[in-house]
């Protein structure tokens, strides 16, 4: 098994406690900032740190003088601001008991422009962004944080410590609304499940947000240590809801998929600093000094139905951009109709409570159900970024749309399957079909019912499914938590089931009442599994 992440004793054993204090009201003084596009009402609760980090040399503006405060950032980004904030710190150079070392990451060599930043300031203490490729680790440079991970980050790498140790980890962690845990009665229970997320898995690409695990005690309290990876989690939120870094707004939503903004990351690097003053270490990590204590306003949390980019479509062109990395907000609706445009061949990864979906560009559009989800994560991957023209342009269009009901399309084409002939929009209803044999499921769809079947994957990547019917006839394929759909017009399909135990398939009809008792409508599944 491979492991991001140290055992939860190394991890408190090489940590730097570093208490932070509550945020609390926002300090006057400054009310404007030297970019034009930082509106001084919108970004109240950022002005002060934006003006201050600019002024102090930490960032800098785009060429066209704007500063972007709603874009994303990414790692590197992150990085170069570090760096220069803490110039005194340097934890990869470090040979003292914490042992630390400089990393050396297959994605950034030395020719990369952000390599001394990101060599000298990030080790792997919780950074759960880091991945591998054939061994090899991965920084991800251009991978955009989420409110998820900076918070695992900062309490890994910096320590940060509210008070006292919570000695009601389940009660704690019940104010965050929108974070999905697990209680476990024995620990051979919450090992069997733990094993079949593949949380440990460093090749999946970063983002992915697994439950947090619990184990309850023979005293009928709870505990996270029983995985490192819940631990982490659990300790690291407490922690910084707590010390007012980052926090659940006053319902309860953490918003952890929630990618965090250039004016957002600038406001945390800004309250870590004050705190350093507060504390009086401050010069062992920067020779910047804040003028005065933030006291910083809570940051927005994300709008439902979109993300800080707005609400779409997303247009970017991904030799120059980068790949898409957004999270979008369902907000109610039961389906997520995606559809993906690229001059380059790029694929889908989806991250919803925990599972990772995949969708080739070639199965897209596709109809997902999503009414058990809050919110999506949406990360594309090119298949071949090395063969293209570092001069020609890659432009992608990425369209999210939800629903209330799948739209009908009234085209009345039947299953396109099959050998019947398709007819007009009668309920579906096809003829006599031919099918051929092996199917794994054969069941007349009137009188016996829907189909629903489970299967084991046994170690397969992808699932194939294929459907023939004489009803227009769905699928809905069970992933752990989350649910993809199908459409019968789109398959034969592929999903990927790489770490599932068990997929469970079921057919939904979608105009039974207009079946008659006289006839038969037989349905045949096909699922076969392959690497």
């Amino acid at each position: 098994m491979k492991t991001r992440l140290l055992s939860l004793k190394i991890i408190l054993a090489i940590l730097l406690i570093l208490p932070l204090f509550p945020a609390g009201p926002a300090r006057a003084g400054l009310t404007s900032t030297p970019f034009p596009d930082v509106d001084s009402a919108k970004y109240s609760w950022a002005v002060q740190s934006i003006t201050f980090m600019a002024q102090s040399g930490v960032l800098q503006g785009y060429p066209d003088g704007t500063f972007k405060p709603g874009r994303y950032v990414n790692k590197e980004e992150w990085a170069v601001m570090v760096y220069r904030l803490f110039d005194k710190y340097r934890p990869s150079l470090r040979s003292d008991a914490l042992n630390y070392s400089r990393p050396s990451y297959a994605d950034v060599p030395p020719s990369h422009w952000a390599y001394r930043e990101i060599s000298d300031t990030f080790v792997a203490v919780g950074d759960m962004t880091v991945t591998a490729r054939g061994g090899k680790p991965l920084f991800n440079p251009e991978y955009a944080f989420t409110r998820w991970d900076l918070a695992m980050m900062l309490y890994g790498l910096y320590g940060i410590d509210g008070g006292p140790e919570s000695t009601n980890v389940c009660g704690d962690m019940n104010r965050f609304k929108d974070i999905t845990t697990r209680l476990f009665n024995t620990q051979n229970e919450l090992e069997s499940f733990r094993s079949k997320d593949n949380r440990y898995n460093s090749e999946l690409p970063p983002g992915t947000i697994y439950p947090i695990l619990f184990l309850k005690e023979a005293d009928g309290t709870c505990g996270a240590n029983y995985d490192d990876y819940s631990a982490l989690a659990a300790g690291a939120l407490i922690e910084m809801n707590k010390t007012g870094i980052l926090t659940a707004d006053a319902a309860g939503k953490f918003y952890p998929s929630a990618k965090l903004t250039r004016a957002e990351a600038v406001t945390v690097l800004h309250r870590i600093l004050d705190h350093l003053k507060t504390r009086g270490v401050l010069g062992n990590y920067s020779s910047i000094n804040p003028t005065g204590i933030l006291r910083p306003v809570p940051m927005p949390a994300p709008k439902p139905g979109e993300a800080a980019e707005g609400p779409g479509p997303f247009d970017r062109d991904l030799q120059r951009d980068g790949e898409f990395n957004t999270i979008v907000y369902p907000n109610g609706k039961k389906y997520m109709r995606l559809e993906l445009t690229s001059k380059d061949a790029a694929d889908l990864y989806l991250y919803m409570n925990g599972d990772i979906a995949f969708l080739r560009q070639e199965e897209l559009p596709r109809y997902i159900q999503v009414d058990r989800v809050s919110q999506i994560g949406i990360k594309s991957q090119s298949r071949n970024p090395e063969k293209r023209s570092p001069l020609a342009a890659y432009p992608a269009t990425l369209k999210v749309t939800f629903y209330d009901e799948i739209p009908s399309t009234g085209t009345g084409t039947g299953t396109g399957t099959g050998t019947g002939k398709p007819g007009k929009d009668n309920g579906g209803q096809t003829g006599g079909i031919t099918a051929p044999p092996g199917a794994a499921a054969v069941q007349d769809l009137r009188s016996q019912g829907e189909i629903n079947q489970t299967f084991a994957p046994n170690g397969s990547k992808y699932m194939n499914v294929n459907l023939v019917s004489q009803d227009k006839v769905d699928v809905y394929v069970q992933l752990g938590t989350g649910t993809a759909f199908l459409k019968q017009e789109e398959l034969p399909s592929k999903v990927n089931v790489q770490g599932m135990s068990s997929v469970t398939v079921r057919t939904q009809s979608r105009n039974p009442e207009k079946r008659t008792s006289q006839q038969t409508y037989n349905a045949y599944l096909y699922v076969t599994f392959s690497n």
